[in-house]
C-alpha cells in the first residue's frame, strides 16, 4: 500500500509543474528509443521531426515493414502509465517536456505496434458500443452507417457517457459518477436524478449540461493508460486513466472494463484532435499511394506478357481469354499436386504432418512453428488490442492439424484447423467448419478469412510475426481503403 500511496503522490508532484513548450534550443538530440524485445537503438532526433517519420525511420532500422500502425509511445514504467504520441507530434518537443516534468524519475519512448491508432475509422462499432455512445444520438447513430459517418467525416466525436470511477487531485477516495463527453470538455455528475434527467432528452445535443460539473477540458491535458491503476493508485479496477499535463489538474479514472477504457480512450483522441487525426491518416495514406505508384510501373516485359501453352511438342500463344483462364487453373491444380502427395483413410494425418516441410505456410509471416496455446495467447493479447489479430500454430494435441488463435470480443480464441480429404481431387484440404468450406492449403485458408468472417465470429485483419531475434511484433496484413 505504500508503493501505490506513493505512486499517487508523486504522479501528483509532477502534475503540479508546467513545463514550457521549447524546453531547450537544441537543434537536434540523440535518443534511445526502446523496443518490446528489450532490444533499443540511438536515433538523431531534429527539433522539426514529428513521430510519423520517426516512425518510418525505425521501420528501416528494425528491418520491419512500414505500417501506419506503429507508433511512438512515451512511457513512465516508475507509473505504469503511457500514452501514444500522434503522427503530427514533435518527438524532440515531447521529450523536452518529459525532461520538465520528472528529471529523476524513469521515463522512455518506445516504438511498437498499436492497431487501436486508426482502426476505429474502420470499425468504429468495436470502439464505440451502443451502451456507451450518448443516447440523445442514438435515434440517429442507428441508421446504417451512421456512427461510420460521424467518425470519418464529421470534425466532431460522438459522445460519450458511462459510469466510471473518479479520484480527483488532493483527494483521498474514489467515487463513482457518470461521466459525459461533449464538445472535448469531460462532464461528471453524482447525482442520479441529474443524470436521469439529462438521459431523458431527445434531441442531439440540446440535454442541458449546466447542472452538471466540468472535470477537464481535453485541450489541456495529456491522457494516459494506467497499465496498473490498482496497484499504483489503489483504484477499485485495473483499467486505469490519467489526465495530466499543462495546466490541469490531476484526474485519475478506472473503467468497468478493458472495452470502457478503450471507448474513452479513442473519444477522448478524436475529441481534442478530431480533425488532425483525420488529416494524419489521409496524409500517411497518401504517401503510401505514391509510394506504391513509383514502385510499381511495370518494364516493357511485363507490358507485354502473352498466355502461352507448352503441353505440346512446341509452345503455342493462346488467343482465347476463357481457354488461357482454364490452362492456367489446370497448372494450378497440377503445382499443388506436385508439392502435396495424395492420401487416403488413416494416413491423412500422417501425409499432413509430413507435408509440414514443403506446406507454403512455413513462409508466411503470420505461422508460428513450435509454439504453445498458452504462448500463443500471451502473444495475442498482448497485442489483441482490436478483433481480428491472429496467428496460425500447429496443434500439439493432434498432431497433422493446425490451430487458428485470435482475439474477437476482448477473448482470446482457439480455432483448430483440421486436414480433411477431398474425394474428388484425391488430395488434403484444410478447414475450420468440418469440410463444409475446404482450402488446398492454410495461405488460401487465410486469404479466405480475411475477406469474409464464414465461420468465424469475426474477419481476420491483423497478423502477428514472430521477430526471430526476440520476442514478437505485429504486422499488419489488410489495410483497409482509405476513406
Amino acid at each position: 500500500m505504500k508503493c501505490a500511496c506513493s505512486g499517487y503522490e508523486r504522479l501528483l508532484e509532477l502534475s503540479s509543474i508546467c513545463p514550457e513548450k521549447d524546453a531547450s534550443s537544441e537543434k537536434e538530440e540523440e535518443l534511445m528509443f526502446h523496443n518490446d524485445d528489450g532490444s533499443c537503438q540511438l536515433v538523431v532526433v531534429e527539433r522539426n521531426l514529428c513521430a510519423s517519420d520517426l516512425c518510418q525511420l525505425l521501420a528501416l532500422k528494425n528491418r520491419v515493414a512500414k505500417d501506419m500502425s506503429w507508433t511512438i509511445v512515451e512511457q513512465w514504467p516508475e507509473l505504469g502509465l503511457e500514452r501514444s504520441l500522434e503522427d503530427h507530434e514533435e518527438v524532440l518537443t515531447v521529450y523536452h517536456n518529459m525532461e520538465a516534468l520528472g528529471k529523476h524519475t524513469d521515463k522512455r519512448f518506445v516504438f511498437r505496434k498499436d492497431f487501436r491508432k486508426y482502426e476505429f475509422f474502420h470499425s468504429p462499432q468495436q470502439f464505440f458500443p451502443a451502451d456507451m455512445v450518448d443516447p440523445m444520438a442514438c435515434d440517429q447513430l442507428l441508421e446504417p452507417h451512421a456512427l461510420q459517418m460521424l467518425v470519418t467525416s464529421a470534425e466532431e466525436c460522438p459522445e460519450v457517457g458511462s459510469h466510471v470511477w473518479v479520484r480527483e487531485a488532493n483527494k483521498q477516495v474514489w467515487s463513482k459518477v457518470f461521466l459525459l463527453l461533449r464538445d472535448a470538455t469531460l462532464y461528471v455528475s453524482h447525482k442520479v436524478q441529474v443524470v436521469s434527467k439529462l438521459l431523458k432528452k431527445t434531441s442531439n445535443k440540446t440535454g442541458d449540461v449546466s447542472e452538471l460539473q466540468a472535470l477537464a477540458r481535453l485541450s489541456e491535458c495529456n491522457v494516459y493508460a494506467a497499465l496498473n491503476a490498482r496497484n499504483q493508485f489503489r483504484a477499485p479496477t485495473e483499467f486505469g486513466l490519467c489526465l495530466a499535463g499543462g495546466r490541469a489538474a490531476l484526474t485519475c479514472l478506472a473503467c468497468e472494463s478493458e472495452r470502457s477504457r478503450n471507448c474513452w480512450l479513442t473519444a477522448m483522441r478524436l475529441a481534442k484532435y478530431g480533425k488532425q487525426l483525420r488529416e494524419n491518416y489521409r496524409a500517411f495514406k497518401n504517401k503510401q499511394q505514391m509510394e506504391s505508384i513509383t514502385c510499381s510501373v511495370p518494364s516493357e516485359s511485363v507490358r507485354s506478357r502473352v498466355a502461352m501453352d507448352f503441353t505440346g511438342s512446341v509452345g503455342r500463344i493462346v488467343e482465347d481469354p476463357q481457354e488461357a483462364k482454364a490452362i492456367a487453373v489446370a497448372e494450378g491444380y497440377s503445382w499443388k499436386r506436385r508439392w502435396r502427395p495424395s492420401a487416403r483413410g488413416p494416413s491423412l494425418l500422417k501425409v499432413s504432418a509430413g507435408g509440414l516441410k514443403s506446406g507454403v505456410h512455413i513462409t508466411q509471416p503470420w505461422f508460428h512453428s513450435g509454439m504453445t496455446r498458452d504462448q500463443a495467447a500471451q502473444l495475442i493479447s498482448r497485442h489483441g488490442t482490436v478483433d481480428g489479430v491472429f496467428l496460425v500454430r500447429e496443434s500439439r494435441s493432434n498432431p497433422g492439424s493446425f490451430v487458428l488463435t485470435f482475439k474477437c470480443s476482448g477473448k482470446v480464441l482457439h480455432t483448430q484447423i483440421q486436414p480433411v480429404l477431398d474425394p474428388l481431387r484425391d488430395s488434403v484440404c484444410y478447414s475450420l467448419d468440418s469440410g463444409v468450406t475446404k482450402f488446398y492449403d492454410l495461405l488460401q485458408l487465410v486469404e479466405f478469412y480475411q475477406l469474409n468472417a464464414g465461420c468465424l465470429p469475426t474477419r481476420l485483419t491483423h497478423y502477428v510475426v514472430q521477430n526471430p531475434t526476440g520476442p514478437l511484433y505485429a504486422e499488419k496484413q489488410i489495410i483497409p481503403s482509405s476513406f
